[in-house]
C-alpha cells in the first residue's frame, strides 16, 4: 500500500513539472504554428493539383482611380461539404506579408502618433508565441496608414487599428489606453 502512495504521488510531480514545461517553453503554440502550415501547405498543394488551366484577365480599379489587370487561372476545387466549385485564382507570384505582432503599453498618445513601449514581440515564424525583449519603443504616426475602407478594391488593401473589435480611426480614440 505504501508503494502505490509513492508511485501516485511521483505520478503526480513528473505530471505537474511536464505541464509547467510545456507552459514555460509553448509547447502547445508552437504544435499549433506547425499544424497551422501544414494545413495551409495542404490546401495550396491541392489547389496546384486540380489545376485546369483557362486564363481569364480581369480589370479593376485601385483605391487612387488607376486600372490594373490581374490574369486568373481556373481551378475545380471543393467546398466546405465536399462540391467541386469552379474558381479563379490569381496567377502572379505570391507576396508574403509579415505581420508584426507586440505586447506592451501606450506611453502617450500625441499629434495623432501612438507612442508604445514593446516588453514582447513575436517569435519569428510564429502566431501565438511571444519572447521577451529588452524594452524599447515604437513610434506609429497614424496619419501614414489608409485607414479608411475603400469598397471599389476587390481586396482588402488598407491598415487596421483596431481593439476589442472595434475600428478606430485616429489615435485619439485610443487615448484611454494611455492613462
Amino acid at each position: 500500500m505504501n508503494k502505490r502512495k509513492i508511485i501516485n504521488i511521483t505520478l503526480i510531480v513528473f505530471s505537474v513539472i511536464g505541464v509547467l514545461l510545456l507552459i514555460k517553453y509553448d509547447v502547445m503554440g508552437r504544435l499549433y504554428d506547425i499544424i497551422e502550415l501544414q494545413v495551409a501547405q495542404n490546401k495550396s498543394n491541392q489547389t496546384d493539383d486540380n489545376t485546369q488551366g483557362e486564363i481569364i484577365y480581369e480589370t479593376m480599379i485601385d483605391k487612387d482611380g488607376n486600372e490594373f489587370v490581374i490574369e486568373m487561372e481556373k481551378v475545380i476545387g471543393e467546398d466546405e461539404d465536399g462540391n467541386k466549385v469552379e474558381m479563379y485564382v490569381d496567377t502572379a507570384e505570391a507576396i508574403i506579408i509579415y505581420d508584426y505582432m507586440y505586447k506592451g503599453k501606450i506611453t502617450k498618445i500625441k499629434d495623432n502618433k501612438i507612442y508604445f513601449t514593446v516588453d514582447m514581440e513575436q517569435k519569428e515564424g510564429t502566431s501565438h508565441s511571444f519572447k521577451d525583449v529588452n524594452d524599447y519603443e515604437i513610434i506609429y504616426d497614424i496619419d501614414s496608414y489608409n485607414l479608411e475602407l475603400d469598397a471599389r478594391s476587390g481586396y482588402s488593401v488598407t491598415d487596421s487599428l483596431i481593439y476589442d473589435y472595434q475600428s478606430f480611426y485616429k489615435a485619439e480614440g485610443l487615448q484611454f489606453f494611455s492613462r
